[in-house]
């Protein structure tokens, strides 16, 4: 059923000059996308904008129109984080980020090499954010006061920002192994299963990104139909290319993991000048850039003022002594991702994919792709720098001699990848490529280390789950495929239970309360759901076994091994200090998880199952905040936009659920009406990817007439 339909004429021309510099004007004009024609949105009974267009410009206006009716604070706020000015609105919480996009001057290379672009990227940027700009202008009161009006290098800035994360966190790993501690907790889900595995005869695929659920990681849903795109799936809010998902040729996902793309050069200073530092035997000045971030904060706006030198390796990330450490990547300049990603995008076969992928912009991560021909692929991808031999370049390398420089970059034949393995399907759930399926040719002898950039048998217990999953189905089924996205099985519990049951044997007094914590355990069936009495318990105990004086050995256990009459004693130990635990706050031990983990947003919130703390990592991955004063965590991570794709030649179908609603507003039907109805109970919803089937389930449909005009573009200094 149609509940509304209108046409509305986005017209007008407006004309904005920016003081820059004294003296100095940028002169901008913004005019309606190029072709004119017209986009419509229809949008599904779960408000999932599906844009048709007559051309690809115009569906990018479609694409920029509905994430602004959506989500037009985060879809801003996301470019603010990434020009270095999120502090000025978010405050104290938004300053490292400010920091680091000001580091990286993800602004002011994205406005520079902007022009550099093809003018088709261009051409669809610059729709996008005139989308953006007409619902802006017709919806003047939905603006926020701190908005800066959206850029076609804004939306640059922020897919080079959102990529830059992972090389930047690569060589902040680096420093770490000098002695400097870093952090990085990303992880993902995906796995693609050839036609000869699959009971529906054409490759399957799940796609399932793990991300903390703030604005700017929350994905944006939507089908965009026009010129030569046709994908469904999730962009980054704030940019008109969708990341992940399909077409009606092919699937895309990626996770994290990848060859290393950054390294850390340690430069000798001059002992009577910190501003100048040795390279090849003679002195080089330091750049110094002064920077002033404004601070939102309760008492007004602060500023905060710093400096950042930089070397011509990079900027300098850290000062010891007469050392200081200067981060390169080889993504420092770069800002083609983004036209790489449309290209990939637009493809038609794999040949049209690859050719795509040798831009040599993707961030490190495995990708993966299968399509409705029959072909599975993997690449471990990343841009490689080719490094002199005799140095550990997992560390800071001199920087004092250029015998340290780089020398080009690895081409994507030379890169770790698969294409229709044997076995007929591949995994990466954050994973070594050797652990990809069982036997599997990737291994690290038969690649440089930088870009294979792992063990040949790190593997963690999602991947070890999805392996066992495997090996118990000779032909995938969809149902199957659903099911093992949304698997809250924890891998290995058995051998915690055997090893339970043997401390529990060989006790000559067992308390009464650790036994009746014992029975829970042994009677759990070892999956985390809603309804799971031993869950709740299983997880304290293992917080407890993981104290730094637990006494426990974890992986003896968990290998199977049996233990001694004293770790035996402490894995009790640890089970009673859970249990008194969880008895001291409940007042009983047969909590179920969903009493004490919920999903929402607002005041609403629903019991959810999965986890990936303390031990209890499933794959439905669901991170939880810390609990309440009610003893209540509510999810606040995990699972950003599972999806299931199903590559059949007849037509493709998917399935797909965000943890929350399409929209942003808490009266719309579409604020938590997925997270109630669908990602709390485990359930993916169809995406209606074919028209004739979306038809059947419209909500709404809005035409966008746009006028036959030049795009929005900056003209002029």
């Amino acid at each position: 059923m149609v509940v509304g339909r209108r046409t509305a004429a986005i017209c007008g021309r407006a004309v904005n000059s920016i003081r820059i510099t004294p003296g100095v004007f940028l002169l901008l004009c913004w005019i309606a996308p190029a072709g004119g024609g017209e986009v419509t949105i229809y949008r599904d009974s779960w408000g999932v904008p599906h844009i048709f267009a007559d051309s690809q410009e115009a569906a990018a206006f479609g694409h920029g129109y509905a994430q602004a009716e959506d989500r037009l604070d985060d879809l801003l706020g996301a470019h603010l984080l990434a020009l270095g000015r999120g502090a000025s609105v978010f405050g104290e919480g938004a300053l490292v980020t400010d920091i680091v996009a000001r580091i990286a001057r993800h602004e002011q290379i994205s406005r520079e090499r902007y022009p550099e672009l093809a003018e088709e990227t261009r051409s669809f940027i610059e729709s996008y954010v005139a989308g953006v700009q007409a619902y802006m202008d017709e919806h003047p009161d939905s603006v926020p006061a701190w908005a800066e009006r959206p850029r076609p290098h804004h939306v640059v800035a922020l897919f080079r920002a959102f990529a830059w994360a992972w090389p930047w966190g690569q060589a902040r790993g680096d420093l770490e192994r000098a002695g400097s501690h870093v952090s990085d907790g990303r992880g993902s889900n995906q796995w693609v299963v050839g036609p000869g595995r699959s009971a529906e005869g054409a490759p399957i695929a799940l796609i399932d990104p793990h991300l903390r659920w703030r604005p700017v990681n929350r994905f944006y849903e939507a089908h965009l139909h026009g010129g030569g795109l046709d994908f469904y799936g999730f962009s980054i809010i704030g940019t008109p290319v969708m990341a992940l998902g399909h077409t009606d040729v092919h699937s895309l996902g990626l996770t994290t993991g990848g060859p290393d793309c950054a390294d850390v050069y340690e430069e000798r200073i001059h002992p009577e000048d910190p501003l100048k530092y040795e390279y090849d035997g003679a002195w080089r000045a330091i750049e110094v850039e002064k920077v002033a971030i404004a601070v939102k904060t309760p008492e007004g706006t602060r500023t905060e003022s710093l400096k950042v030198e930089r070397t011509h390796h990079g900027p300098i990330l850290e000062r010891r002594g007469d050392r200081a450490f200067a981060v390169r990547t080889g993504y420092d300049r770069e800002i083609g991702l983004i036209e790489q990603w449309l290209r990939m995008a637009k493809a038609r076969n794999l040949g049209e994919f690859l050719n795509a992928m040798r831009a040599n912009q993707a961030l490190p991560q495995n990708v993966m792709y299968a399509d409705v021909f029959g072909n599975i692929y993997y690449v471990r991808a990343g841009r490689v720098p080719r490094r002199p031999d005799g140095y550990e370049w997992d560390r800071p390398v001199p920087g004092w001699t250029s015998a340290t420089e780089w020398e080009g970059f690895y081409p994507l034949a030379e890169l770790v990848q698969m294409l229709n393995p044997p076995g007929g399907f591949m995994q990466n759930c954050n994973a070594s490529p050797g652990m990809m399926m069982p036997s599997s040719p990737m291994t690290a002898d038969r690649y440089p280390a930088v870009v294979y950039n792992e063990r040949t048998d790190r593997v963690n217990s999602r991947g070890r789950r999805i392996l066992e999953l495997f090996a118990g189905r000779e032909k995938l089924t969809v149902e199957d495929a659903l099911r093992f996205a949304a698997d809250t099985k924890v891998h290995g519990v058995e051998q915690w239970q055997a090893a339970l049951t043997r401390a529990i044997g060989s006790s000559d007094e067992l308390p009464e309360l650790v036994g009746e914590a014992g029975r829970l355990i042994l009677e759990w069936n070892g999956f985390v759901e809603p309804d799971s009495t031993g869950a709740p318990l299983f997880r304290l105990w293992m917080r407890a076994c993981r104290e730094d004086d637990s006494g426990v050995p974890l992986r003896r256990v968990a290998s199977g091994e049996a233990l001694g009459v004293t770790e035996s004693e402490a894995l009790l130990l640890a089970l009673g200090r859970a249990a008194t635990s969880l008895d001291r706050s409940h007042g009983r031990l047969d909590v179920a998880w969903g009493d004490l983990h919920r999903v929402g947003r607002g005041d609403r919130s629903w019991p959810v199952g999965g986890c990936r703390d303390d031990g209890l990592g499933t794959l439905r991955s669901v991170r939880y905040g810390a609990p309440g004063d009610d003893g209540v965590a509510h999810a606040n991570g995990g699972q950003i936009c599972p999806t299931v794709v199903v590559l059949r030649e007849q037509g493709v179908v998917s399935f797909s659920a965000p943890p929350y609603g399409q929209s942003n507003d808490p009266d719309s039907p579409h604020h938590t009406d997925q997270t109630e109805k669908l990602f709390s109970r485990g359930r993916l919803k169809p995406t209606w990817y074919d028209k004739a089937e979306l038809l059947k389930h419209l909500r709404s449909e809005r035409t966008l007439s746009l006028p036959a005009a030049g795009t929005a573009a900056p003209e002029g200094l």
